[in-house]
């Protein structure tokens, strides 16, 4: 189980699904690649040679390209949903849909936000504030919760799943920073790549972020770091 699949990006937003695929590969992933709109895709092939990308026509994911996705599904042991991908009424139709997929993903972002009726299985989700608010008002948490792991992103931040919890200690205040949600999923993909079973996948992807914002926290002599120098820390500590 080594391939990963991540769909996201939009005009305005291309940097979520690069962190999130760097992430996966520096945790583990063999290969990843990513769908997007062509031009995000095509700004990923510059910023990295070891991304593999599918490039989608058009500025927004849409309807029009849920048939190619769940092609390249056939092929994906992971699959990432939602980074950066906008809640355009199109967009968060292909979403809901993809969100069906029966196999281990992770559901990120904009995805979440848009999540209704708890329709998403077998998935590692991973709210911020804002999105667990959305989540409790668009589903059941209880019924996600018996299907689902949950990563309640935080001061301190917790994982769910049925009546379990598990609370982090210290979580550095530096993963508030925008993109670092993006590493996390990326990380989650990667250790399910690995084999790891979801629930000891989220709590490495937690405690490996955790322990790289600590390094960098005192490298910096504070929070002044960037989600990509997380994933730059983490080629490092992967050698």
């Amino acid at each position: 189980m080594r391939r990963v699949l991540v769909v996201g990006g939009s005009e305005e937003y291309s940097g979520a699904v690069f962190l999130a695929g760097i992430a996966a590969l520096r945790s583990g992933a063999e290969s990843v690649i990513i769908m997007a709109p062509e031009k995000v895709a095509w700004a990923i092939n510059a910023l990295s040679p070891d991304i593999m990308t599918r490039k989608l026509r058009g500025r927004y994911l849409g309807m029009s390209h849920k048939a190619e996705i769940l092609r390249q599904l056939k092929t994906a042991d992971v699959f990432v949903l939602g980074n950066g991908a906008t809640t355009r009424p199109g967009t968060a139709t292909l979403m809901r849909a993809l969100c069906k997929w029966p196999g281990k993903k992770i559901i990120d972002a904009d995805a979440l936000k848009v999540l209704h009726s708890n329709k998403v299985s077998n998935a590692i989700l991973t709210p911020n504030a804002g999105e667990w608010k959305l989540l409790k008002k668009n589903n059941d948490i209880q019924k996600l919760l018996a299907k689902n792991i949950i990563i309640k992103k935080g001061m301190p931040t917790q994982i769910l799943f049925q009546s379990k919890v598990f609370q982090q200690k210290g979580t550095n205040r530096g993963l508030e920073k925008a993109g670092t949600g993006d590493v996390l999923a990326g990380l989650c993909a990667g250790y399910l790549a690995q084999g790891f079973s979801s629930w000891d996948a989220a709590k490495k992807a937690c405690e490996t972020g955790n322990k790289v914002a600590e390094l960098l926290t005192k490298k910096k002599r504070g929070y002044y770091f960037l989600a990509s120098d997380i994933v730059e820390e983490l080629r490092k500590i992967s050698k």
